[in-house]
């Protein structure tokens, strides 16, 4: 492909200047200097941890034909070699915006949904696509467990791939007869530009909380990033008719809704469409049941409501909340009721998300693994346990290292303010040291007691704090042992932190290690 072709649409917004001619042939597209090839483009940068464009002579030496680099120095240095150099400041838009061009805008053969948001990005995107798929649709999924695309499943490496992995995954769910995407839309993604460029047809907002401010210096930073989906690129994306998705319950999706509206104005293409429990919302659950096997409840629409109700295997509030999330989706996509409620219903579960782990021929508690790992996620899951558990809730987490330290003290407290019994333990605890962590979670704790874990067996809710006690058990696989071994089978177990997960990341070192498999081999070894 001609680079010309490649750098067509880069547009005055990114400003982008070509040393050299852009009749060159490019056979491929890298920013990882090591897959550069005879006649490919090598995209570089100035990361947050690496300085790509010191790879740039390698690049060369392996026959790259063209650089894209947001260096000046390097764009004006090599403009009389015989190569092709595009110089731009914001290289990761220019990136994102060759890569849909090398693969032929693929976005623009499909309508593409995503949903971003602090906590239910993986089950609102499974819900769309169980919804889609009901009607006969071929759809993608891109997000935090896998990407599948037709039958072909990989585990993903990022929640939202980069943009040339993106592009190229629009491309071949294309080719497999695909007509949608859904993808989960993160705020690094958003805050990288790796969805830059991306012709969505419907954003969908679930809710902000904190996390991730390792990364984003503050809340409001870290708002900034989701309102970009909505602000930059739903507003700019090709398609001819838009929809903004809103949790209007959420206190960041009410100011989102207010700032979207006056910067919508004018703009008859999108509509911008509020979900919520409340009669407020464009879109509400009235009648709500919640019970141990799922929860059934009445959706209004604008101008009706959906004949007899949803009916869901998910359990918990938090749950209603995805599925609204996904029938607005439906709804903006004009998807009949019936397929609406039926695809919701033909979700049993969606893996490490509230998933319940059962044993054949085995009574045991209820026990449910969940990828929650900030304070206000295992809070709604642990409250949601609490409502429809008739025994003792007990709970296990920790927190991973290398990341936000300040919600390790906010996630002890919130375990023990809820479940009768805490077992805090490690979660990827990566460079640092386990029981560092740990001291840290315990630092929050104020309305619990602690209990040693030798003798934590015949304990009952009476010896702790208003009945609530915890206890610490550093390695994970003890500490769900222990969780099992004292829960009673009208009790619930959640083991929180890790959901769908399949390893354990210690020092630089990744082992085999799956919550459901440790389950499973206890009671296995019970039998």
């Amino acid at each position: 492909m001609k680079l010309e072709y490649l750098i067509k649409t880069l547009g005055a917004s990114i400003n982008a200047v070509i040393y050299g001619g852009s009749d060159v042939e490019v056979a491929g597209i890298s920013n990882d200097s090591r897959e550069i090839k005879n006649g490919y483009l090598f995209a570089a940068r100035k990361g947050v941890n690496v300085d790509s464009n010191i790879y740039i002579e390698e690049a060369l030496s392996k026959g790259a034909s063209a650089v894209l680099t947001d260096d000046a120095w390097f764009a004006k240095r090599v403009k009389d070699k015989n190569i092709t150099v595009i110089y731009a400041k914001d290289a990761l838009k220019a990136y994102a915006v060759i890569a849909g061009n090398f693969f032929n805008n693929p976005g623009d053969k499909l309508k593409i949904i995503g949903v971003t948001g602090t906590n239910g990005k993986t089950t609102t995107t499974f819900l769309i696509k169980s919804i889609l798929e009901g009607m006969g649709n071929k759809t993608g999924l891109f997000g935090t467990i896998d990407y599948e695309i037709g039958s072909k499943i990989t585990c993903s490496k990022n929640t939202t791939p980069d943009a040339l992995e993106l592009n190229r995954m629009f491309y071949e769910s294309a080719e497999a007869g695909a007509n949608f995407c859904v993808m989960e839309v993160s705020s690094h993604s958003l805050a990288q530009d790796r969805v830059y460029g991306v012709p969505y047809d419907v954003a969908v907002f679930t809710n902000l909380t904190r996390d991730h401010l390792d990364y984003h210096a503050n809340m409001e930073e870290y708002y900034s990033a989701k309102k970009k989906f909505f602000s930059e690129l739903l507003l700019k994306s090709r398609k001819e008719e838009k929809f903004a998705l809103i949790n209007g319950d959420d206190p960041y999706g009410k100011r989102l809704t207010k700032e979207l509206r006056e910067e919508f104005k004018g703009c008859a293409e999108i509509k911008l469409i509020t979900y919520g429990l409340t009669g407020e919302s464009d879109i509400s659950a009235k009648n709500i049941n919640y019970r141990r096997d799922g929860l059934k409840f009445d959706v209004v629409l604008p101008g009706g409501k959906i004949t007899g109700g949803i009916a869901s295997k998910l359990i918990g509030s938090y749950n209603v909340y995805n599925i609204l999330a996904a029938v607005s989706a439906a709804y903006a996509l004009s998807v009949p009721d019936n397929f609406i409620a039926s695809g919701i219903n033909s979700l049993a579960n969606v893996p490490g998300r509230v998933e319940k782990v059962g044993v054949k021929n085995v009574k045991t508690p209820l026990i449910c693994v969940d990828y929650a790992h900030t304070d206000d996620a295992l809070g709604r899951v642990l409250s949601a346990l609490k409502d429809i558990g008739a025994g003792r809730l007990i709970s296990v987490f920790g927190c991973g290292g290398d990341r936000d330290k300040g919600k390790r003290p906010l996630m002890g407290k919130r375990s023990t303010d809820i479940a009768d019994i805490s077992i805090i333990t490690s979660d990827n605890p990566r460079s640092e040291e386990p029981l560092s962590i740990i001291d840290e979670i315990e630092s929050g704790i104020k309305n619990a007691m602690f209990i040693d874990k030798s003798k934590f067996q015949n304990r009952r809710n009476k010896d702790g704090i208003n009945g609530r006690v915890y206890t610490i058990v550093e390695d994970r696989a003890d500490a769900i042992k222990l969780a099992l071994s004292v829960a009673s089978e009208n009790d619930t177990v959640l083991i929180a932190g890790k959901g769908h997960e399949d390893y354990m990341i210690i020092k630089n070192n990744r082992y085999r290690f799956s919550d459901k498999e440790e389950v499973l081999k206890y009671y296995e070894n019970k039998l």
